[in-house]
């Protein structure tokens, strides 16, 4: 009988008690006291026959039984007692028992292994690898064996008790044997040989595991159905499912022929070989269908959790009437149900092939795993309900999914993350079933069921440092199956590659060949678990198969079977639709211009291209132009490979309004699904923007003048404009608006130029000066126009004399009309006091000297009337001759007053008098004038009037008034 002794310190000295016995070390503490003899019990318990050679007459299969000789005390001859059994793999009751003296140790033990024939005789079957016996030897106090060509993978120097020996050819089968003493069996139950996390005592077949230490064996592992050795690992599943979800047939077979062949313990007898992993599988019962069902918590309801079916809600725990689905239905009918079920949950994981689970209904699984060690549980589900009949085939049939995902689970409880020893998924250098991107084999069909290992090349050493990638190393390896793949992202788009120590171009930039260079490898928007970014991260690959943790018992956490936080997202329905999608769209857009003005119209055109490999269908583009406008186009469906540019193009007018500068951008998105109606889940190039910059105009006008002058001299006006834009101006139009009072012509213009174009004496009198430049370019820097101007001599102190500028302008193709830019400047008059020695009229008309060019100037400022006198045609400038033509013989109307009024100008001109001064004379008086600027005013409104009869008195007392001015007569200092 056994007990369990799975603690971890127990564990831990049972695998301390292995190591020793391999070294050959006695161990103190375990040797029992010597005593003269030991009872050696022999049993041939299994036969496997592999093949049958029967002669004429006799039918296959042999008729087997067995010899035995113990400690070489006389061949026993079983072909009395045990023949005759036969089958094609059988137990037997093959038992011998011999009593020997310790001081024959190492004794000898010989088996033999017949067939029994009637018509010839019988004949010796080949068990061995030489030879037709087996022949070994036995320590009694180590309780290992040697011999017969037997390897520790056979059970050969370990204390298991148990082992195996094979032979070839004709009538040859595979024989399962135990040697035990009694104190061989104490010593097997704190012992675990082959590192499964099953006592030794638990697998042999003459013990079994005996929960509760009441001397009864509750289950029985190393006999059948379970046929487990202590020298070779086990694992045990019980895999129920639901109504409906029954795993296709050949599911479970896949994934334990996947972990027979896995790359665990080498095989001495096969050189490169290994003994693999016997996975024990074992189809459960149909459940009741439960749809969402509660993994991670308990729910409220009777039969809505996980651990609801596990154990039952609620949960009983009676002899003969145990609850819930764990276990077979005769266990839990046992009156041994409780210890047997306790004795089960000591080594068996429980699964369920479900429908979908509520945590995550589109989840195709979920597995109890922690982030921190011990990391694996003992509780998983398959949840492939939520999987449509298009999830599936794309999955690789339901088959491959079932057996996919049951790895992929199993593969959490056994302390397996999505990165290996962690949960960093999506690593290009992991070659696991447990990675998602590999989890199916869709992306790469070379993928066995399988996890990674040092010994398949699929256990990479170097690690992928994102921020330092060497495309020239790949993954630092190459696999043993050289057409295995890898899947990794290029700017979240899922990217295959041969897995291989040479070029892999890791950003899909700048060739293959970059030695150093920074990529989110693993960032992939098909997958939901890798689609966020994670640049910089170390990606490590891992040995799986090396670091499995066997014994569900180890995380107290999970073995409790309570609630089950924190587990990791699996692959969902979604995610196997966007790994697989078959239509990869991208759209581009260009426009015709990369810079524009007001007025123009922008072309844009948009292709889509279908990167395939499968059809598009259902594609549409959506455009949004510069101010938001939306319009959708349609578009056929697009074969993998196939360009489609869309047509009409897309068109935009720039608004004339658009400030210079202003960066346009036209966005485009692509939407479309393949044939199966999977939209395109990499939108990373579903889109694409055009941008053109306006290139407008932008004009300033400053104006400048002479802060003060006295009346009638020179204004300086300086107008600067400029185009500061990144477009050209045409139809520039610089205006100049001089105030009435301020007198210009191009005679007298004394400034830098340009000179207008145009002169305008307006009905108010104000002038407006027009220049046309025309175009002006973009970035003109100043462009200046210097003029002068002069305000009449009737201006007094203080007058205040504004001129206005306004710049206006089109765009350069004279489609946008801008509001003028303005400025203006002011000039103050002041005077001077006067000399006050004005001259008459015929004075002036013989000193010529004193009307210099500068005086003249002046009064042409103040009176434009006398330009042309002499008959010349006007200029805009008072000459000598003019005003020689004035003051000559001055003896009718209106030449009198004409020739007074010049006069009068022209002292004012020379400062003798002042517009400001004050005259008082009875004609004056009479006039209402007091100012010489009154009589002056006066003067110029008679003029205006004709000379005839009825103006007779007008023009004489207007020339009496200005003669008594010019006399000097009037002026009141």
């Amino acid at each position: 009988m056994s007990t369990l002794r799975g603690t971890p310190a127990v564990v831990a000295r049972a695998l301390t008690v292995t190591l020793l016995l391999l070294a050959g070390v006695a161990l103190v503490g375990v040797t029992p006291a010597r005593a003269d003899t030991h009872e050696v019990t022999v049993s041939l318990y299994r036969v496997v026959e592999l093949s049958c050679n029967e002669g004429d007459g006799e039918a296959c299969g042999n008729d087997y039984y067995p010899k035995f000789n113990i400690d070489n005390q006389g061949l026993y001859d079983g072909s009395d007692d045990y023949c005759c059994a036969h089958g094609a793999d059988f137990t037997t009751n093959w038992v011998h028992k011999a009593t020997v003296d310790e001081s024959h140790n190492q004794i000898d033990i010989h088996l033999e292994l017949w067939d029994q024939d009637d018509l010839s005789q019988d004949d010796v079957i080949h068990w061995t690898k030489n030879g037709d016996y087996l022949d070994l030897k036995f320590d009694l106090f180590r309780c290992v064996f040697t011999g017969g060509d037997l390897t520790t993978q056979q059970g050969a120097n370990l204390p298991t008790l148990a082992g195996e020996s094979t032979g070839s050819g004709a009538d040859s089968a595979r024989a399962y044997f135990t040697i035990t003493t009694p104190h061989c069996l104490e010593l097997v139950n704190e012992t675990d040989t082959d590192g499964d996390g099953i006592m030794n005592g638990w697998e042999t077949p003459t013990g079994g595991l005996d929960v509760n230490s009441d001397g009864t064996i509750d289950v029985a592992l190393g006999q059948a159905p379970y046929n487990a050795l202590p020298y070779r690992k086990d694992l045990f599943v019980e895999a129920d499912f639901m109504k409906g979800f029954k795993p296709q047939a050949g599911v479970l077979d896949d994934v334990v022929k996947a972990f027979a062949a896995a790359p665990v313990d080498p095989d001495p007898g096969s050189p490169g070989g290994f003994r693999g992993v016997n996975l024990h599988a074992m189809e459960g019962e149909e459940l009741p269908s439960v749809h969402d069902l509660l993994f991670d918590s308990d729910g409220s309801g009777v039969q809505d959790d996980f651990n609801d079916l596990k154990h039952g809600n609620p949960q009983i725990t009676q002899p003969g009437a145990c609850s819930g689905f764990f276990g077979t239905d005769a266990d839990r009918k046992s009156q041994n149900c409780v210890n047997i079920l306790e004795a089960k949950r000591q080594v068996f994981r429980y699964m369920i092939f479900g429908d979908t689970y509520a945590e995550d209904s589109g989840s195709s699984g979920r597995a109890e795993w922690d982030k921190v060690g011990p990391k694996g549980g003992n509780d998983f589900m398959v949840t492939l309900g939520g999987f449509d009949e298009t999830t599936i085939a794309r999955s690789g049939g339901q088959r491959n999914a079932e057996a996919a995902t049951f790895m992929h689970e199993l593969g959490h409880t056994l302390s397996l993350g999505h990165g290996g020893d962690d949960d960093v998924n999506c690593k290009p250098n992991y070659l696991s079933v447990m990675n998602h991107s590999l989890q199916l084999t869709r992306r790469d069909p070379a993928r066995p069921l399988d996890y990674t290992s040092a010994a398949r090349g699929t256990a990479f050493g170097t690690p992928l440092d994102e921020a330092h990638l060497n495309e020239n190393r790949g993954v630092y390896g190459t696999p043993a199956n050289p057409s295995r793949n890898i899947v990794f992202g290029v700017d979240g788009k899922l990217t295959v590659a041969a897995a291989v120590d040479g070029r892999i171009d890791w950003n899909g930039r700048d060739g293959d060949k970059e030695s150093d260079i920074p990529a989110d490898i693993n960032h992939i928007d098909s997958v939901s678990a890798c689609s966020g970014d994670s640049p910089g991260q170390q990606l490590d690959g891992f040995d799986d198969w090396a670091n499995i943790q066997y014994n569900p018992r180890l995380s107290t956490k999970y073995f409790a079977d309570g609630a089950r936080p924190d587990l990791p997202d699996e692959l969902t329905r979604q995610d196997v639709l966007m790994m697989t999608q078959q239509a990869d769209l991208k759209v581009t857009k260009s426009a015709d211009q990369a810079e524009a003005a007001g007025g123009d119209t922008v072309t844009y055109t948009v292709a889509v291209t279908d990167l395939g490999p499968g059809t598009a269908t259902g594609v549409s583009v959506t455009d949004t132009l510069p101010d938001g406008t939306r319009q959708e186009r349609s578009l056929p469906d697009l074969a993998g490979g196939a360009v489609h540019t869309v047509a009409p193009k897309f068109t935009y007018e720039v608004p004339c309004d658009t400030a210079d500068g202003t960066v346009l951008t036209n966005r485009v998105t692509v939407a479309g699904k393949d044939t199966d109606g999977v939209p395109d889940p990499y939108t990373v190039d579903n889109s694409a923007q055009a941008t053109t910059t306006v290139r407008a105009p932008v004009l300033t006008a400053g104006a400048a003048a002479t802060a003060t002058v006295n009346a009638g001299e020179a204004i300086t006006y300086t107008i600067t404009y400029a185009n500061s834009g990144g477009g050209a101006a045409s139809n520039v139009t610089v205006t100049s608006t001089l105030p009435a009072g301020v007198y210009y012509s191009a005679a007298l213009d004394q400034g830098a130029g340009p000179k207008p174009d145009t002169v305008t004496l307006n009905a108010d009198g104000t002038r407006t000066l027009v220049w046309n430049p025309g175009a002006l370019p973009a970035r003109s820097g100043d462009r200046k126009i210097v003029f002068t101007a002069r305000p009449t001599l009737l201006a007094t102190a203080g007058t205040a004399y504004t001129n206005k500028v306004s710049v206006s302008y089109r765009n350069a193709g004279g489609a946008c009309d801008f509001a003028p830019v303005t400025d203006a400047a002011t000039t103050t008059v002041t005077v001077v006091p006067p000399s006050r020695t004005p001259l008459l009229s015929t004075v002036w008309a013989l000193r010529q000297d004193l009307r210099t060019a500068e005086v003249l100037a002046r009064v042409q400022a103040t009176d434009t009337r006398f330009d042309g006198a002499d008959g010349s045609t006007p200029d805009g400038a008072l000459s000598q001759r003019e005003a020689s033509a004035v003051l000559t013989l001055p003896v009718t109307q209106p030449r009198t007053l004409r020739a007074e009024l010049l006069a009068t100008t022209l002292n004012l001109g020379t400062r003798r008098i002042n517009a400001g001064t004050e005259v008082e004379t009875l004609t004056l008086r009479r006039l209402h004038l007091e100012t010489v600027g009154d009589a002056v005013r006066y003067a110029q409104t008679t003029l205006t009037q004709p000379p005839g009869l009825g103006n007779l008195v007008r023009y004489t007392d207007t020339t009496l008034a200005l003669t008594e001015i010019n006399s000097g007569l009037a002026e009141r200092y």
